[in-house]
């Protein structure tokens, strides 16, 4: 079991964890989001061994997060980068650590990414108030911000004096520390003011601007000219842009690919199309390409784009001009329109690459024509191998193979992988691993054989989160259908658990990785591993909440794990999980309390089950009255009243429920508790004097009784009438009339012939 398993990780102590934390930020390449997991699953003694360098780097790292997703023109991140930041920065306080001027830097930068500027400002002032003598790198950072948003040209004006004042009053330093020179306004911090004025048009002041560049000998360069011709071009027009290259070229700059980009656009803005292909067929004689982005905004038709670039391009690498224009009509789904560019390539002698075969069989397999990709791939890159592929292009279609659920074609083209003299990376095992926890879930062998290769991969491999949450619920599902993992599977389950904390492979845990691993365990058996992941879990909620959020939704896995403490008689135990499902706010089920009741008689704490019922039964402005009306006549002492007692949830106490109760009360000499308990329990419709309940005093959202679960069936009736003749004493005889007089007034259908 995991916690005897001589193969578990050793629990380092605090230090020790800070320590393999400052190696693994600084000389392991870990990702921003493994960072995030580390850091928080350190214990909150271990943060004091931490440095500020160690800080920064850690915020470094996760800000690299956003500055990947931006170059790779995706959509800005949400706030969770700013999130984890801020939480580091809070621990890193707390923990006594002084942050210096690379801390606000982070800080002040992803605070302005997100366009936060007031609280990149207050950084900013804080940074000055702790004594902290700032770069001109966060105004500058700052000011940027402003500069991308019109309303904020005020706030962009008043922060460019402060920093001229600050400047010339050396309260900047240098950006160098090595030298002893003072803080100047660069290039870079003017081409921010500009591009601020540029945004509203004020190029009266951006003259200004540029004759005092001149004065302070700062050069202006194609950049800050591009970033004038942007704000012409916005507020003043196509023909205003065009004059502006001309002045351009005739102080020496020569136009680049995002000046043809921004005249361009300007052109068909104003719908110029003869302009618009003038200027393309000019971009083109100098040699420049038309970008993806600028391919995607003229409005040509592909063949159209061609023949301009044909006609007018020199020395220019026509495949690079092919593969966005067949990337884009993959996208408009025009298959055979992708294969008439690619049969206009080769007419005109060239030849597709892996980027353009990539980008037809990335399109057919997000469009499930796996029959046609592989036709493609076999033509391409077959047995007279034309081409060879290359990782992302055999990624592609073992990720098209897997959408398919084609396990066959698969595992081939892994195996063409090692043809080719490629290994498989993280993501292609991810891909295997979901695919077969999907698609093959009944038979674990292949999922641990590729385990077991991952095991052997060197430099290791890691999977993700989701994957291995994919490969627990493959496992968990055979443990609920069949009742049991066969000794390999439990081996490989364990040590994948463990492993997946280990220094060599690290796998951050959610909400979903606990849950499915409890169930896993608890479905075959194995108490004692489920009640160790649970443990884990509960540990690691208190330095993050969200991993319980899975495990309470559902009452299901904490009941699969009461079920089997009841199995395996452990009944002290049942009430230990008891206590925890009122904490932790779990539905209540109905299942679970059978047991807990039958653990409570067996354990002999009749007092227990008592003030479960009761709890369950009494709404919270009775539950005073009740009590007062409860008299034990147990010598043990209740004191379990307040942890075992759930709050008012009639629901889940059915007939059934209520019968299994009765017994134990009359087993063990409670049989004054009986009436009280019915009196509660009986339907709504004779309780007409009880006062109406508001919702609001209820924990969550609890369902109102329903009459359909309060019914005694004929049976339940039987056994209690023959648990109370057994008794042979008056106290019985008395609530033997009393029950069925009950009966006879409530459930008369159910009163035995």
């Amino acid at each position: 079991p995991l916690g005897h398993n001589v193969d578990a990780p050793k629990v380092a102590t605090p230090k020790e964890q800070a320590m393999e934390f400052i190696e693994g930020i600084h000389n392991n390449n870990w990702s921003g989001d493994m960072v995030c997991a580390r850091f928080h699953s350190m214990p909150k003694k271990a943060y004091k061994h931490l440095r500020i360098i160690d800080i920064n780097q850690t915020l470094a790292l996760i800000r690299k997060i956003e500055r990947t997703i931006r170059s790779s023109r995706k959509p800005m991140p949400t706030s969770d980068t700013l999130l984890q930041m801020t939480r580091v920065y809070e621990v890193s306080i707390k923990a006594g650590i002084v942050p210096d001027q690379y801390t606000y830097q982070e800080l002040i930068a992803i605070n302005t990414d997100l366009m936060n500027f007031d609280r990149a400002h207050a950084l900013l002032e804080e940074m000055i108030e702790r004594g902290i003598k700032p770069t001109i790198r966060p105004y500058r950072t700052l000011l940027k911000g402003y500069s991308m948003v019109a309303s904020e040209i005020e706030s962009a004006r008043t922060l460019w004096q402060s920093i001229k004042t600050k400047v010339s009053s050396n309260a900047i330093a240098a950006d160098d520390e090595s030298t002893d020179q003072l803080a100047k306004l660069d290039l870079s911090t003017y081409t921010c003011i500009v591009a601020a004025e540029c945004n509203v048009g004020n190029f009266a002041r951006v003259l200004d601007i540029l004759e005092e560049m001149d004065g302070a000998g700062v050069l202006t360069d194609i950049v800050l000219r591009n970033t004038v011709l942007g704000g012409i071009v916005k507020h003043k027009g196509h023909d205003s842009g065009i004059r502006e290259v001309k002045l351009m070229v005739d102080s020496g700059f020569i136009p680049n690919s995002y000046t043809y980009y921004l005249l361009i656009q300007s052109a068909i803005s104003e719908d110029r199309i003869d302009d618009m292909k003038i200027l393309l067929a000019e971009s083109v004689k100098r040699g420049i390409a038309p970008s993806v982005k600028l391919i995607r905004k003229l409005p040509l038709t592909p063949h159209e784009i061609l023949d301009i670039v044909t006609q007018n391009g020199v020395g220019i690498d026509m495949v690079r001009v092919y593969n966005p224009l067949i990337g884009l009509t993959m996208r408009k789904n025009s298959f055979n329109e992708a294969l008439r560019l690619i049969g206009h390539m080769r007419a005109h002698k060239i030849e597709p690459n892996t980027v353009t075969y990539s980008h037809l069989l990335d399109a057919l397999s997000k469009g499930k024509r796996l029959n046609e990709a592989k036709a493609i791939y076999r033509e391409a890159f077959g047995a007279n191998r034309k081409l060879l592929p290359d990782a992302h292009i055999l990624g592609i279609m073992i990720d098209a193979c897997a959408r398919a659920g084609d396990i066959h074609g698969l595992f081939w083209h892994k195996k063409d992988m090692g043809r080719c003299g490629l290994a498989p990376t993280e993501v292609i095992y991810n891909i295997i691993l979901s695919a077969l926890a999907r698609w093959q879930h009944d038979n674990l062998d292949a999922i641990i054989s590729t385990l077991d290769e991952i095991m052997e991969a060197n430099p290791p491999i890691q999977p993700s989160t989701r994957t291995l949450n994919a490969v627990y619920a493959a496992f968990a599902a055979k443990a609920a259908k069949s009742g049991r993992l066969e000794p390999n599977e439990l081996q490989c389950l364990r040590m994948w658990y463990n492993k997946s904390h280990s220094i060599a492979v690290y796998v951050p845990r959610d909400m979903y990785t606990y849950t499915l691993v409890i169930e896993a365990f608890a479905s075959a058996r194995c108490l004692e591993d489920a009640l160790f992941v649970y443990s884990d879990m509960v540990n690691h909620a208190e330095n993050d909440a969200s991993v319980l959020r899975n495990f309470v939704r559902s009452p299901k896995c904490m009941a699969k794990v009461i079920f089997a403490c009841a199995k395996n008689q452990q009944y002290t135990k049942v009430l230990e999980l008891w206590r925890d499902w009122r904490k932790l706010g779990i539905p209540e089920h109905e299942e679970s309390l059978r047991m807990v009741l039958f653990a409570c008689d067996q354990l002999g704490r009749s007092t227990a089950a008592r003030n479960i019922v009761f709890g369950l039964l009494t709404p919270p402005p009775l539950r005073e009255d009740a009590r007062d009306s409860l008299k034990a006549e147990s010598a043990e002492k209740d004191e379990d009243k307040d942890s075992l007692a759930h709050g008012y949830q009639p629901d889940i106490v059915s007939g059934s429920v209520l019968a299994l109760f009765i017994g134990i009360a009359i087993k063990h000499g409670m049989v004054d508790q009986i009436m009280p308990v019915l009196n509660l329990w009986r339907p709504k419709s004779a309780q007409a004097s009880r006062p109406t309940l508001s919702l609001a005093n209820f924990r969550g959202s609890q369902k109102t009784r329903q009459d359909t679960n309060q019914r005694l069936s004929s049976d339940d009736v039987a056994q209690i009438l023959a648990l109370l003749q057994k008794k042979k004493n008056d106290g019985a005889s008395k609530a033997t009339t009393e029950f069925l007089m009950f009966v006879e007034d409530n459930f008369p259908e159910a009163v035995p012939v």
